[in-house]
């Protein structure tokens, strides 16, 4: 009897013990993302902005963009074209792209902005796009991981994987780590910059990374994100955080390459995307 109770004992002990290092951890995670990425961070941080970084020319630079032809991918190779870098837009929809890259040129007047075919929720399609851009042989100085999506519905890819997934995380790991023989050859001022989002917030990273996020994501998928209870806001703030891990992880593991690694909250902008996944927020 004495043995049984002091099991359950021992048991409850570290259940409890699990569950505080776990709050802990979210109280802090949250308290660190209050003072940061708010407008009060932002208005503390911006003391220390120089306003000429924003002025720097960056002629000669090669970029990428995903997710290049609307929203903040648009308006991300725009203003980069117009500081007069060499721009390569990363599209899915060839006549959007199209479009998208002649108004840029012709707002620019930067003729080296070219239009790239590749649709980041198909692993298969990256690999295809990263063989034909490193047929290029160029350094690549800045790589942006703009190209994201918030979809409602459970939808599964013709590789297997939930579609939001398939995008914001693992088309986002792909292209970083297909392009990296690339970016090492601008070292030491390649960077990569991800772009995430504050609204991973409202959910923690529910597996440890190096336990294989994608085993679990996309091979046992989490029960909550089964047809009938799949939650695209959920799985949207849950990818946005394995981005930020992803970033973490590559930082370490790349720090002596010379590539830095960043990831970003662009704060709240009147998108199409916004005004397609989150019809409320237009209107309120």
């Amino acid at each position: 009897m004495k043995t049984s109770v002091y099991v359950r004992v021992h048991i409850s002990i570290e259940s409890l013990a699990m569950f505080l290092v776990k709050t802990w951890r979210s109280v802090s995670f949250g308290l660190y993302g209050y003072k940061n990425f708010t407008r009060s961070g932002y208005l503390e941080h911006s003391k220390y902005f120089n306003p000429e970084d924003m002025q720097s020319e960056i002629e000669g630079k090669n970029c990428i963009v995903t997710g290049a032809n609307s929203g903040i991918g648009y308006a991300t190779a725009k203003g980069l074209a117009s500081r007069g870098a060499t721009v390569y837009m990363v599209c899915r929809n060839k006549e959007r792209g199209e479009t998208a890259l002649s108004e840029i040129q012709s707002a620019t007047g930067n003729k080296n902005v070219y239009l790239e075919l590749c649709d980041v929720s198909s692993i298969s399609d990256v690999k295809s796009f990263a063989s034909r851009f490193s047929e290029k042989n160029v350094p690549l100085h800045v790589l942006v991981n703009n190209a994201g999506l918030l979809e409602s519905n459970r939808i599964t890819t013709s590789e297997g994987y939930e579609l939001n997934f398939a995008v914001n995380v693992l088309g986002t790991y792909a292209v970083t780590e297909l392009m990296l023989p690339l970016l090492e050859k601008a070292a030491p001022d390649a960077r990569v910059i991800t772009v995430s989002s504050g609204g991973m917030y409202t959910s923690p990273l529910l597996e440890n990374l190096q336990a294989s996020i994608f085993i679990v994501f996309a091979v046992h998928p989490d029960p909550l994100f089964s047809e009938g209870n799949f939650n695209g806001v959920e799985q949207y703030s849950r990818n946005k955080r394995v981005q930020v891990a992803l970033t973490e992880k590559w930082a370490e593991r790349y720090k002596n390459r010379g590539v830095g690694f960043y990831a970003m909250h662009p704060g709240w902008a009147e998108t199409p995307g916004v005004a397609k996944s989150l019809p409320g927020f237009t209107k309120s």
